[in-house]
């Protein structure tokens, strides 16, 4: 009998379910199902719509179970930088807003009164974008401070999802270090430049490296699905799982990551 592994990506228009088991010493993938990605605006701000990707996710998992490829493990990726806070409950405290809403504008120069530009690179090594997470923190703190103090954690958009199929809070590397708070050095949280910022330290937990379990489906997610299966995490940031598949690590070679800014 044949393992099969299933790959939920998700790109910032589209997602899609893809099936590789291995045949003969070949990695064969099968695209099984493929969902749109939408934004939406809502209270004021353009933001994911979560239950539409929540829905696409299962219904991707119960079309495997139709076609009788059961998955072993189940891993999901989506683009970087964008989170959602929970709150004691498990419960969104807010929106899932889009890392292209306008939020962020002139979030870069509050952050830059507490470190420089150039410090913080020093610190992080990730480029500046207007939309990185640190300065989504920041205009959050600064228009809904309430949401902040009332979360318990923040989680990655891959992070949740992969809590809503398992029930477990796990915090990925890749995905984290896109947030800009990530220390470069240690390769964990900077406790230092978090509090700085003023941001809640309990948000930021240990992070779990790709290959780490996350967990057993929940039984309502079995049931509804229609298979047993575990969680794996792999790289959750789109672009650290596309890397990790060109086959060429070890030549000099150059790769081309194009996604929907192109």
């Amino acid at each position: 009998m044949e393992n099969y592994y299933l790959a939920i990506d998700i790109g910032a228009s589209s997602g899609r379910h893809i099936l590789g088991h291995v045949r003969d010493g070949q990695i064969i993938l099968e695209e099984i199902y493929r969902f749109e990605n939408k934004q939406i605006r809502r209270d004021g701000h353009d933001c994911w719509d979560l239950e539409h990707l929540w829905n696409s996710i299962l219904a991707g998992m119960k079309k495997c179970a139709r076609e009788g490829k059961i998955p072993y493990s189940i891993g999901i990726d989506t683009w970087a930088v964008d989170f959602v806070l929970l709150d004691k409950n498990g419960r969104l405290t807010g929106n899932a807003v889009a890392y292209r809403d306008k939020r962020t504008d002139g979030m870069d120069e509050i952050v830059e009164r507490k470190i420089s530009a150039h410090d913080l690179y020093a610190r992080t090594g990730i480029q500046k974008q207007s939309f990185n997470t640190i300065y989504q923190i920041m205009a959050l703190k600064r228009e809904h401070p309430q949401q902040l103090d009332s979360a318990e954690s923040l989680l990655m958009i891959p992070d949740y999802l992969h809590y809503l199929l398992t029930g477990v809070k796990m915090q990925e590397y890749t995905n984290a270090t896109s947030t800009g708070m990530v220390n470069a050095h240690t390769n964990q949280w900077d406790y230092e430049l978090i509090r700085m910022l003023g941001f809640p330290e309990k948000l930021f937990g240990p992070l779990s490296m790709p290959g780490t379990t996350v967990g057993e489906l929940l039984p309502e997610i079995r049931d509804e699905a229609g298979f047993h299966s575990k969680v794996v995490l792999p790289a959750t940031h789109d672009t650290g799982s596309a890397f990790l598949a060109v086959p060429a690590q070890n030549e000099a070679s150059i790769y081309l990551s194009s996604g929907t800014w192109s």
